[in-house]
């Protein structure tokens, strides 16, 4: 009897002792951290350091939850693995990242870095050795001098306990654009390093869109074109756009004044689209094909650069998607007219189609990431600077083969209006203007000038038995003819369907004047193989010689050109005299 209540006893111990041990280790499971992610361990490498694995989030709806409240029902708020790829709209929450991390080597003092500009608010807790909370923060609501570490990107420091696992709680407020990117560890020495290779390409890119906005204004000023001008333009707001977007102008350029950062974000490249819109219909000029395209244009101009001083003022999610659909319009727009152009054969248009294609593509990858389609990467982060510097010298090549293309153009019919196609003589036009400057010109020195009206009188004949490519032919002979035996100061310009006016001006005499009409003369009664039987020039020259051209004034030399056109015309009255002396 006694054994039996012995062994009932000893079963009762056994019992209440598993129930203790039990409950013993129900307690340990609820205080241990939990098992669902991996310990970070922070060895020799220098990083960075994958964190995917380690990383469990919780999304905080209310965004009021403080640290204290989460580390307390960290167990019961459902924390989960982080899961890539999975954009999250965040607006008033709050996204809540946790890991356990130790460090391992002493050489290396480590960083967390969220790789991505713009973040509103990044906030690291961890507690010390001492159970203090250790409180880091960053971000575009903060004044730089504000961050632990200033720099494009949110730094902040690890704790520097060896051989100690830390838990760290990472809370991430982020409105309108959906939140995506992973942070990241780096050791000190690697961290510097990447920021110093990316200040370096950063300042190239900066760099380059100053100059090119530079030489734009120039070429602007030097050739009063506004191709260059609006280029100038859309360059320099996009790269303002670009210091906002990553970054370096929270850094640089107003780093106490985070109250312009999420302005600058959002409105700089609506600001930017703007002037993309100006810049392409100054230079395919749409209206030339569908006035329709051209007002489309200035429609969307205006709708981009209203919705970037109404988000710039009032940010709303509403603002924010408004915005982000213009840029999907504004892109298919850009398509649309640069399309027409080349269809409708504007050979300017493919160096503007060249140009845009590389920053219309980059821009699908931050759009992306707006619409919650893309995750933030390398690509939606720097894909817009890498598709500028494309972008830059393609257009400014393309701008400037079209402005040179077009001076030449100008030049051309600027010679037309002064030179004669066939003969390469000067024209009527030129030769008036010169007249007039002679004639103001002798006078003041009371120096004789003379004026030869040549007229190519076998012209007719010669045409009629060849045909007109033979009358052509001697027309270019016999302008040839007269600039041989005229002097380089002199002015050789033909002035009708066969005459030629020969204008000298200098010391002469009536006698110089007669031999150099002699000259001529006996030069088209040459043979010449460059005729059918080598027919000969025949000429009729009036001279209109004035031994004091005060007689004359300047505004007189219209009268004078047609008296002498009247004159040379009048020699064909069968007489057999070829020289005629007209006085004037």
């Amino acid at each position: 009897m006694g054994a039996i209540k012995q062994s009932v006893a000893a079963r009762a111990i056994a019992a209440l002792t598993r129930a203790v041990l039990a409950a013993l280790c129900l307690q340990v499971a609820l205080l241990a951290p939990a098992a669902a992610s991996d310990l970070l361990a922070l060895g020799s490498s220098p990083g960075p350091i994958p964190m995917v694995a380690s990383l469990e989030t919780w999304l905080d709806t209310s965004g009021q939850t403080t640290v204290e409240q989460v580390e307390a029902g960290a167990l019961s708020l459902g924390f989960k693995p982080l899961r890539i790829g999975e954009p999250q709209v965040l607006d008033d929450a709050a996204l809540w990242l946790r890991f356990d991390a130790v460090s391992q080597d002493p050489r290396h003092h480590w960083k967390l870095e969220l790789p991505m500009s713009g973040v509103d608010r990044i906030s690291l807790y961890y507690r010390d050795s001492l159970g203090r909370w250790v409180v880091q923060q960053a971000g575009d609501t903060l004044p730089m001098s504000a961050w632990p570490l200033p720099g494009r990107y949110p730094a902040m420091s690890l704790s520097p306990e060896l051989g100690q696992s830390t838990r760290y709680y990472l809370r991430i407020q982020h409105a309108r654009v959906p939140f995506s990117a992973i942070p990241r560890v780096v050791a000190d020495s690697q961290l510097t390093a990447t920021r110093q290779l990316d200040h370096v390409l950063l300042g190239a890119y900066f760099g380059l869109a100053f100059l090119v906005s530079l030489l734009a204004v120039i070429n602007a000023v030097a050739y009063r074109d506004w191709g260059f001008a609006s280029y100038a333009l859309y360059v320099a707001t996009f790269a303002g756009s670009q210091a906002a977007f990553t970054g370096m102008a929270g850094l640089y350029i107003w780093p106490e004044l985070p109250a312009l950062n999420n302005p600058a974000v959002f409105a700089l490249p609506l600001a930017a689209a703007a002037t993309a819109m100006l810049f392409v219909r100054t230079v395919t000029t749409p209206k030339r094909f569908f006035r329709a395209l051209d007002w489309l244009l200035m429609a969307m101009f205006g709708l981009l650069l209203s919705i970037a001083l109404i988000d710039g003022a009032i940010p709303t999610p509403e603002s924010f998607a408004v915005a982000n659909v213009l840029v999907s319009a504004g892109i298919l727009i850009l398509l649309l007219v640069v399309g027409v152009s080349l269809f409708e054969g504007d050979r300017h248009a493919r160096w503007i189609a060249l140009g845009f294609l590389p920053i219309i593509l980059a821009t699908l990858f931050p759009l992306g990431r707006n619409l919650g389609l893309l995750r933030a990467s390398f690509l939606t982060e720097n894909a817009l600077l890498l598709g500028s510097a494309l972008e830059a010298p393609i257009l400014f090549y393309g701008l400037l083969r079209r402005v040179t293309q077009r001076r030449e153009s100008e030049s051309r019919a600027t010679t037309l209006r002064t030179t004669d196609p066939l003969t390469g003589l000067g024209s009527a036009r030129m030769l008036l203007g010169k007249l007039r400057q002679a004639l103001s010109t002798a006078g003041r020195y009371q120096q004789p000038c003379a004026l030869l009206l040549i007229n190519l009188t076998n012209l007719a004949a010669l045409q009629q038995q060849h045909g007109r490519e033979t009358g052509d032919r001697a027309m270019v002979m016999a302008a040839s003819r007269i600039r041989a035996a005229a002097q380089t100061t002199d002015t050789v310009a033909r002035v009708g369907d066969s005459q030629f006016a020969l204008l000298m001006v200098g010391p002469m005499t009536a006698d110089s004047v007669n031999d150099v009409a002699t000259k001529i003369l006996a030069s088209g009664l040459r043979p010449s193989r460059e005729l059918p039987d080598a027919d000969p020039l025949i000429f009729h020259i009036a001279i209109g010689y004035m031994p004091e051209p005060a007689r004359l004034a300047k505004s007189e030399a219209q009268a004078y050109l047609s008296r002498m056109m009247q004159a040379v015309k009048d020699m064909n009255d069968g007489s057999r005299k070829a020289i005629r002396m007209i006085q004037i």
